[in-house]
């Protein structure tokens, strides 16, 4: 079996360096990092968790890589998603388990890749530029992502059409009249291709943060009419925060959808169907999407020749309930 030192000695480097290649924690220069990335290649070094997983043994384990998990209780979405990817390995033999990420992704990382615990990993919750993605790819490890993030190379991901998504939810509320669009999220911002698409059907965005929590949600209701005076609907990207807010919207004295339309585009159907009154939705079947990601991880494990990787991408239609309205006069 090739190691680092097979391939410290082919670059003519020094293993550390290797190391600092691979993990990207240290700055080397772009003449030495092509050296040992061809000499990677030339040599077909895999990781010690690559090669104990194509070895046998813990290869039928595959790992979900994942945070929130317990510190969002209120939200179902995380358990359909852990649910779906289960379901989508096992099915092939595979036993999924949960790696839980804390604010340290490099330890959790790093220790996932001295343990040699299972034959690939599926990365959920990922940021933008995700360092882990990097080095799962340096590492040749075979891998997931549920969602995407900006990196240079192709990688296998599975992901909503978030801006597919957009499009259904605001040209359905554009045809009702509404031009003030409130896009409730928790700890996130305006996205570049929601931007976008607000663009594009001439309408204005107004950002409403609050905790994805019932209370949240109960709280929002009480002062929405005062802090977003022109908001006449709702995008929700939020689940139990929404539940909230139409829970206690009548007791603020807000009718739904005559004085407020919402649709929620990130809430399970069991979710939706239960709210008073039924949520107008663009479908989200978090389960089915992560199974498809499971599934997914299965080929890349199982066909290491695979020539290309994979996107996929899961929009949704649009379906009609009962919280959205023509807009209201605004006289």
């Amino acid at each position: 079996m090739t190691t680092r030192a097979d391939v410290a000695k082919l670059a003519g480097v020094s293993e550390s360096t290797v190391s600092y290649v691979l993990s990207g924690k240290r700055s080397i220069s772009e003449k030495t990092k092509k050296r040992v990335l061809e000499a990677i290649k030339t040599s077909g070094y895999k990781s010690n968790y690559a090669a104990a997983a194509l070895a046998g043994g813990n290869s039928k384990v595959v790992t979900m890589m994942i945070s929130n998990l317990f510190t969002t209780p209120s939200s179902r979405i995380n358990g359909a998603l852990v649910e779906g990817i289960v379901d989508g390995v096992s099915a092939h033999g595979y036993h999924g388990v949960i790696w839980p990420v804390s604010d340290n992704d490099d330890t959790d990382v790093d220790s996932l890749l001295k343990s040699n615990f299972s034959g690939g990993v599926i990365l959920m919750n990922v940021k933008e530029n995700d360092q882990r993605v990097q080095l799962f790819n340096r590492e040749n490890i075979p891998f997931v992502v549920l969602g995407r993030t900006q990196v240079d190379f192709a990688y296998n991901y599975v992901d909503r059409d978030f801006r597919e998504v957009e499009i259904t939810a605001i040209s359905h509320l554009v045809d009702f009249g509404h031009e003030h669009i409130g896009v409730l999220v928790s700890n996130f911002g305006l996205t570049s291709h929601l931007k976008e698409v607000a663009s594009k059907f001439k309408t204005k965005l107004h950002l409403i943060d609050v905790p994805n929590t019932p209370e949240g949600g109960a709280n929002l209701s009480s002062i929405i009419r005062d802090k977003y005076p022109k908001v006449t609907a709702i995008i929700s990207f939020l689940d139990a925060a929404t539940i909230g807010f139409l829970e206690k919207a009548h007791e603020s004295g807000l009718r739904i959808p005559e004085d407020l339309s919402i649709i929620g585009v990130n809430i399970l159907e069991t979710q939706a169907t239960a709210t008073l009154p039924p949520l107008t939705t663009v479908l989200f079947d978090a389960y089915e999407m992560a199974k498809s990601c499971g599934e997914l991880l299965v080929e890349v494990m199982e066909n290491s020749k695979a020539s290309k990787p994979q996107g996929r991408l899961w929009t949704g239609e649009l379906k009609i309930r009962a919280t959205v309205a023509k807009v209201r006069d605004s006289k």
